[in-house]
């Protein structure tokens, strides 16, 4: 009987395919290893980094609440809760934090415990000492809007500026410390005590950290500050415009004077620590022609009643070069009446007789579209814009600022003891029939009378005044933070 048994080259060949098969596999199973490997890396690197960029535009969102609540007309602005307005600032070493807890959660960045995942260790890098040692005031965020899930950013944090918490030496002194505020003039940040134009603005830094539930953190940080009208005061009573005319009034007790008042009495509060400005003209104009015509207006024997820049008396300079770019045309004149008509809080058709005229603690923006002519015993504080002719009398006063710019006519009559704190800007843009000119008219200034106690050029009621108006608040730098 024979065995029919096969081995030999076709059993080798069996051996070889199943060694192949099986290698094979493993191979496949190793790569849809490193598939789902890779896989499951991509997701957690695509979820890291939508964590991260998720509290990155949290945190964002966070600066851009502390931003528009420093914003007077915004809908829940922080002044409401004793944030400084009208003009005063925030004190170094004063900190408010605009809160932002999930529900059932406390957030609490004063409290500096190491397992605490909100607390505000970046605060001390800034200023040299630990949030603990400063004058907090805390709200709530206002974020939530509906329909629309809330940004999860944690807290926002807004403090003055100086140059310790800038880190920057501003004033090139060779020392970097907390001596003075920085503000913004419009162009440049300078110290408080370096002001020199009319309009500056304090700087708050706005610093936001965020976290998600996903691990993402990010700390993120604005230097704001408000931005103003775009005007500048170079004088006490400034005639914008070629052809100018003054006629100053004989009286003894008039005087015109350059020289800043801010600080002195019956000034607000506010006005307590505000550095006074380097003296103005009493009187400009734009050409020297003009200023030289301006001063042969003052009576000869009353020159030496005006008073500030310049070497002599009667101080009377060319203040052309000193204009914004918003005060040399009719156009953009006119483009500023409209901004301020536009935020004013009275808004009156002329001929008017009388205007609103606040307090010393809540000054108003006025425009009269037209001619007032008001007389008798009154004091206005604010800004008083009027378009038509300026006509008054008896013992009218201001403190703050006047703008007549239109017909750029402006009367005083009569005597009385009151006076004009802050700055008159009289400038002609329209023709008689209100048809805007393509160059400055001639503007006209009448001081007849008894003339009361005259015109004093004060950048602290000048401030107030602006403090009137909602200014927009303008992002001045960005940047990202180390989370501490």
């Amino acid at each position: 009987m024979k065995n029919n048994l096969r081995s030999g080259p076709e059993s080798a060949q069996r051996g070889a395919a199943l060694l192949i098969a099986i290698f094979t596999l493993l191979l496949i199973s190793v790569i849809a290893i490193s598939m789902i490997v890779l896989a499951s890396t991509e997701s957690a690197v695509t979820s890291n980094y939508k964590s991260s960029l998720q509290s990155f535009y949290n945190a964002k969102a966070g600066l851009e609440e502390g931003r528009g609540r420093t914003f007077g007309g915004s809908a829940n602005p922080l002044s409401v809760s004793g944030f400084p307005s009208g003009g005063a600032t925030l004190a170094i070493g004063h900190v408010w934090y605009i809160l932002n807890p999930a529900a059932g959660e406390t957030v609490s960045p004063t409290n500096l415990v190491a397992t605490n995942a909100y607390a505000d260790f970046e605060y001390n890098s800034e200023w040299g000492t630990p949030v603990t040692s400063a004058t907090v005031q805390t709200v709530t965020s206002t974020s939530a809007v509906a329909g629309l899930p809330p940004a999860k950013y944690k807290w926002v944090r807004i403090t003055p500026r100086t140059e310790k918490s800038a880190g920057l030496d501003i004033n090139g002194d060779g020392v970097i410390d907390n001596a003075n505020l920085v503000l913004y003039d419009g162009s440049q940040q300078l110290l408080s005590n370096q002001v020199s134009a009319s309009q500056t603005y304090q700087v708050y830094t706005i610093t936001a950290l965020a976290v998600t539930s996903g691990g993402g953190r990010r700390m993120l940080q604005y230097n704001v500050s408000p931005v103003g009208l775009s005007m500048n005061f170079p004088s006490a009573l400034t005639l914008d415009g070629p052809g100018a005319s003054y006629g100053g009034p004989s009286s003894n007790p008039f005087t015109a004077s350059g020289a800043d008042l801010s600080g002195t009495s019956g000034e607000p509060a506010s006005c307590n620590n505000i550095a006074q400005t380097p003296a103005k003209y009493a009187l400009g104009a734009t050409s020297t022609t003009d200023a030289n015509y301006v001063a042969g207006g003052i009576p000869g024997n009353r020159t030496s009643h005006y008073t500030g820049a310049g070497a002599s008396t009667p101080s009377v300079g060319n203040i052309a070069s000193s204009l914004s770019q918003a005060e040399q045309t009719p156009a953009a004149l006119d483009a500023l009446v409209q901004q301020i008509s536009s935020v004013a809080n009275n808004v009156i058709t002329g001929p008017a007789s009388t205007v609103p005229l606040g307090t010393a603690a809540a000054p108003q923006v006025t425009v009269v579209n037209g001619d007032l002519n008001m007389s008798g015993n009154a004091t206005g504080y604010g800004l008083l814009v009027v378009t038509g002719n300026l006509t008054l009398g008896g013992t009218v006063g201001w403190r703050g600022i006047v703008l007549v710019i239109g017909q750029g006519s402006f009367t005083y009559s009569g005597g009385g003891n009151n006076e004009f704190d802050g700055a008159l800007f009289v400038a002609k843009t329209k023709s008689p029939l209100g048809v805007e000119l393509t160059t400055l008219g001639a503007p006209t200034v009448s001081w007849g009378g008894g003339g009361g106690n005259g015109i004093h050029y004060d950048h602290c009621w000048i401030n107030s005044a602006l403090g009137g108006v909602t200014l927009p608040v303008k992002v001045l730098s960005f940047r990202e933070l180390q989370d501490f």
